[in-house]
């Protein structure tokens, strides 16, 4: 009985590994054939059976010898792949290769030239499968592809003009007014507790400007909001919880979401069912304003509603769905690079100061109320304020990769004067985290043990954003991409820019940011020189490298303390 057992499990063990043989062997000739250096895998990092189990093998894997080990393995690490940067590359000596695993092939690159085709042409387009996550309350323009996105851009863009970036500016300074009020009434935050606020603070902005909402910025950020009639939760607290467990409510199969009697499901179910009373609440209460027709400028839910209403262009889903990936895309990735700004600073007190010294040149004692778009914009964006955000965003890309897809036919590129030829059917994905620390391009010294791959503090060097001769730089055409790039590029990008700059310059106007020693609670008269100041950096420094955690977005391992000090 035993040995037929063990000769079935070792037959089918055969020809399983027969079939893998052969699907390498099959993948390896077609990827040959377009010119680029190949990497051959075990396994492809988005295959089932490795997302589920590839925890349990990667200690048997990290005992196998040799250099080869290093070119493959971080290819299957999608969760590493910010903390990998550059280093895929470099081991292989190619900033373009292609991934040769059994089941499919998939090309990587850092090389803006490449990057810059691929995000231009409209050959290569998105792989909608492995986005449909996105499409959960209904089709969005980041979850689908070639004429439905161009739709639902062509309804959007119009919002997106100079009228729409001073209203985001004086919603800024306003919002960021009461953000700095609530911080500064409390001795010491941990970043467990700015992160919420700094997406609060991101989520009222965008509600105010791009949908009409109303309520106080002051009673969001002291979780103090009402909860609207008919709801379980805030429309704040909804999306912050649709921001923590997106992947397990979209990934979920309905039937367990829907009856488990799990705690995790429960919330998930619930999560999900108050973002859709939501959605269609905005829907319903636009249509019945009173000042739908009027003469004022139209806002983001307006286009939409009337991209359906009067041009019958768009469904109530497709309204719904991108309501949702709008707010939920444009607030979460503005929360990100705030945050990461802000305990880089306080990490870098020279830094911070140099900051606050052009807000300083750049305002005087103007009050905040007669800051405008018009006049500071531009020189805000192009001071030590624009410079700290674009290397936040730089280091701490929001999107460590962006995909794109062959379909069944190949796609001839040229790079450095080389055709190539791109496969039918190649998974592409454009490593962002790479591209922004490739060495042709960004300089990135050497940090700290204590620090960990990938040295992102040590990286932080907002200096570079000023050429040689005072002027703010234009990095090479592809090489910086955090809002992605061309025709296809983020829609919402000056909108985030201008948010962001006037938030950090309002908060640093009046106020420092600093570190407090974790678990002391106190950092009164803590200075720079001082033993508790290089104890809270040093941990602060490791959580800000080593410690990022990815998941859907980078987020921090453990807790940074921190406080907003008045300025003298």
């Amino acid at each position: 009985m035993l040995y037929t057992l063990a000769t079935a499990v070792l037959t089918l063990a055969g020809a399983g590994l027969v079939v893998l043989v052969a699907g390498l062997k099959k993948n390896y000739s077609i990827a040959k054939s377009s010119g680029f250096k190949c990497v051959l895998l075990p396994t492809h990092m988005t295959s089932v059976p490795w997302l589920v189990a590839g925890s349990v093998f990667l200690p048997l894997l990290d005992l196998l010898p040799g250099e080869r080990k290093s070119q493959w393995m971080p290819l299957l690490l999608l969760d590493h792949i910010w903390h990998s940067g550059h280093k895929p590359f470099a081991i292989t000596g190619a900033d373009t290769l292609i991934a040769v695993a059994p089941s499919q092939n998939t090309l990587f690159t850092c090389d803006p030239k490449l990057i810059t085709q691929l995000l231009r042409d409209p050959a290569f387009g998105k792989p909608t499968a492995m986005l449909d996550l996105l499409n959960l309350f209904g089709p969005t323009m980041t979850g689908t592809d070639g004429p439905e996105t161009r739709l639902y851009r062509k309804v959007t863009a119009p919002y997106f003009n100079n009228t729409t970036m001073e209203s985001v500016f004086r919603e800024s300074v306003e919002a960021t007014s009461s953000f700095i009020e609530v911080v500064t009434s409390q001795f010491s935050l941990l970043d467990t507790e700015l992160r919420p606020m700094l997406s609060k603070l991101a989520l009222h902005i965008l509600g105010k400007c791009g949908f009409g909402k109303t309520g106080s910025c002051l009673d969001e950020l002291q979780f103090s909001e009402e909860t609207s009639k008919g709801h379980e939760l805030s429309f704040a607290d909804t999306f912050l919880g649709i921001d923590q467990d997106l992947a397990l409510i979209a990934l979920t199969p309905p039937f367990i979401l829907n009856n488990s009697p799990l705690a995790v499901h429960k919330r998930g179910r619930l999560l999900r069912n108050e973002m859709k009373k939501y959605l269609s609440d905005a829907v319903e209460q636009k249509r019945s304003a009173s000042d739908r027709e009027s003469e004022k400028p139209k806002n983001l839910l307006d286009l939409l509603v009337d991209a359906k209403d009067r041009d019958g262009l768009l469904s109530d889903e497709q309204i719904k769905g991108n309501i949702f990936i709008m707010n939920f895309a444009g607030h979460e990735s503005n929360a990100h690079a705030l945050q990461f700004v802000l305990l880089n600073l306080a990490c870098q007190p020279d830094m911070q100061r140099k900051v606050q010294r052009d807000i300083d040149r750049i305002f005087g004692s103007l009050a905040p109320q007669q800051w405008s778009y018009t006049e500071h914009y531009t020189a805000l964006s192009q001071s030590m304020v624009g410079a700290v955000i674009n290397e936040s965003l730089r280091v701490y890309t929001v999107l460590p990769i962006f995909m794109k897809h062959t379909t069944d036919r190949p796609v001839p590129v040229k790079l450095n004067g080389r055709d190539h030829i791109i496969p039918p059917n190649t998974l592409i994905m454009i490593n962002t985290s790479a591209t922004h620390r490739n060495p042709a391009y960004w300089s990135t010294p050497t940090g700290t043990a204590n620090e960990g791959s990938p040295y992102a503090v040590s990286s932080f060097r907002p200096e570079r954003w000023f050429t040689s001769n005072g002027k703010f730089l234009v990095p090479e055409l592809g090489s910086y991409i955090p809002f992605s790039d061309g025709p296809r590029g983020c829609l919402g990008q000056r909108f985030a820019m201008v948010e962001l700059c006037v938030s950090l310059a309002l908060i640093l106007k009046s106020h420092s940011i600093e570190l407090v020693v974790p678990g002391s609670g106190d950092s009164s008269g803590m200075s720079e020189n001082s033993h508790g100041f290089e104890k809270a950096k040093d941990h602060a420094v490791h959580q800000l490298s080593g410690g990022i955690m990815y998941n859907m977005t980078l987020r921090l391992g453990d807790k940074i303390p921190v406080r907003f000090s008045k300025r003298n």
